[in-house]
């Protein structure tokens, strides 16, 4: 079965990456899901395991735009819920998202959205927009 899915899966990964740069149409809004941002279980900070910050409007695509030029050199040091908020202002990105290994997270891109990538000690790794 999984062999079925894996030129499937292809075709929609580079069907999303080839779609990336062109805006989306009004008429057809996206159907996307707020399940990661409503997860439950919890950290050792008392946040949720796939935590994300900031309003939900910013799904939209309307508004702020996310910069994460200038927070490169946080990079290495330990991100914790109060830190990604910070940096999250400092973007101007609407939300954010802190993304461990192994963590199932939504691909679409988001031009409003931080996404910290974080080792298994919560480290810093990288800090991307989308």
């Amino acid at each position: 079965m999984i062999r079925k899915l894996i030129p499937f899966l292809l075709v929609a990964s580079l069907t999303a990456c080839a779609n990336t740069g062109t805006p989306r149409s009004s008429s057809a809004p996206a159907a996307s899901s707020s399940s990661s941002a409503s997860s439950s279980s919890s950290d050792g900070y008392g946040s949720s395991a796939g935590s994300s910050y900031g309003s939900s409007s910013g799904m939209s695509g309307g508004g702020k735009t996310c910069d994460a030029g200038a927070l490169q050199s946080q990079i290495g040091q330990k991100a914790t819920p109060s830190v990604m908020e910070e940096m999250r202002t400092r973007s101007g990105s609407a939300s954010a998202r802190m993304l461990r290994p192994g963590q199932l997270v939504t691909m679409e891109y988001n031009a409003t959205r931080l996404n910290l990538i974080v080792d298994d000690k919560d480290v810093m790794t990288a800090i991307r927009c989308g």
